[in-house]
């Protein structure tokens, strides 16, 4: 990827994450930039296309515009972010495998009393233990997108659709607008993983039917169900 390339994408992947008026898609990324010698912060794009691949570019965007969609060129080119990004980037090279085990973990990890707090937290929490979970970065990006937004309608299971309907839109704070970044991100991983949406729906599945005796629905749902 040329530095231009660099500077295109870190302005569509910004404007993608900031506003909802670009389509990501629709474009492929494409978008209108000035020259690029002509641009002040020009060795941060220079710097990027002659030390990571083009994979790990568009790791470093995509996790750098989704946890902050106003960041500046020089946090996408930070040590850590540029340690994150050949991470995440590696993650698509070990496909379903790596995937497949830490989803083992995690269900080791979350026992079926714990699994309501998880997914929808209780009275005294701001968000639901997941969300937390992927702020603080141990729940990667690619597998909250693989969690959180394929529904098991069998099992009165709708994340992103509970939300949806709970919380005002517009909303800055709460769920609601991590909804809107994590379908961004996964518009994203799909653009660059080619068998992403085939092996994620499956290992959800397989994932939440391990938890089939337990509730995933949320409390006023579940009074639905039952009525």
């Amino acid at each position: 990827m040329t530095s231009e390339d660099v500077f295109m994408y870190a302005k569509s992947y910004r404007m993608y994450f900031a506003t909802d008026t670009y389509d990501f898609m629709k474009y492929h990324g494409r978008i209108r930039t000035p020259p690029l010698i002509s641009q002040r912060d020009r060795q941060f794009y220079y710097r990027l296309s002659t030390k990571l691949n083009d994979e790990q570019i568009h790791a470093a965007l995509l996790l750098t515009y989704f946890f902050k969609p106003t960041a500046y060129i020089a946090d996408v080119c930070s040590p850590e972010s540029i340690d994150a990004s050949i991470r995440f980037a590696s993650r698509a090279e070990n496909g379903a495998t790596l995937f497949a085990h830490e989803l083992y973990a995690m269900r080791k990890s979350i026992p079926p009393a714990d699994l309501y707090e998880w997914i929808y937290g209780n009275a005294e929490s701001v968000l639901p233990v997941c969300i937390q979970s992927l702020i603080n970065r141990d729940l990667p990006i690619d597998l909250a997108c693989l969690l959180l937004l394929i529904p098991r309608e069998e099992f009165g299971y709708h994340w992103s659709r509970h939300y949806e309907e709970t919380e005002p839109v517009g909303r800055s704070f709460g769920v609601r607008p991590w909804i809107d970044r994590l379908r961004k991100a996964d518009q994203l991983i799909r653009w660059r993983r080619s068998e992403w949406r085939q092996f994620s729906h499956k290992l959800s599945q397989a994932f939440w039917a391990s938890y089939q005796l337990s509730s995933l629905a949320p409390a006023e749902q579940e009074h639905k169900l039952f009525a």
